[in-house]
């Protein structure tokens, strides 16, 4: 005989829900802020920089590299930004002399411009854009996941009311 399908119970459509509202709150807490609130954070070259590897695993395993770059905030003294991922601002690497200037999420320490004596060499309207549509991927899906769940757990909701709604006799 062959084995009859497992009914998908209340607790994975509830579990469906909540990985819905995980990505929901991910992806509202990458989306770019606004320029107008970016730090400036000015250095003099030559600046200390390392490439990290970044190495992804799971079911789509992914790598890429990145720059740490040693500065100073204001609030917070002594830190490490980096660029906006899977982006690289070569520029900043070999530059002898100068200054840079870079725009930065003082939450997420994420470099979102970078100018070289006034000229720009990373936009912010790259960055953002890029950050952007990597926040409403993950937005998207938590709906997706958040309406699946919900019409998951709806025949529930739906026989309790019917049981509200009958006289006691």
């Amino acid at each position: 005989m062959a084995a009859e399908k497992a009914e998908t119970g209340p607790l994975w459509w509830a579990g469906v829900a909540t990985l819905g509202l995980v990505f929901l709150a991910y992806g509202y807490g990458i989306l770019p802020i606004a320029r107008e609130r970016l730090v400036t954070v000015e250095l003099e070259a030559p600046l200390s920089i390392r490439q990290v590897l970044i190495e992804l695993s799971g079911r789509n395993p992914d790598s890429y590299y990145t720059q740490y770059v040693d500065a100073s905030l204001p609030d917070r003294g002594k830190v490490v930004i980096r660029p906006v991922a899977k982006i690289l601002i070569p520029e900043i690497e070999t530059l002898k002399r100068g200054q840079v200037r870079f725009l930065v999420d003082p939450s997420s320490l994420r470099i979102y411009e970078a100018a070289i004596d006034g000229r720009i060499v990373q936009s912010y309207v790259s960055s953002a854009g890029r950050q952007r549509s990597h926040a409403f991927i993950a937005l998207g899906a938590g709906v997706f996941c958040v309406g699946v769940g919900v019409l998951g757990l709806a025949p529930l909701l739906r026989a309790r009311d019917k049981k509200q709604a009958r006289p006691n006799e």
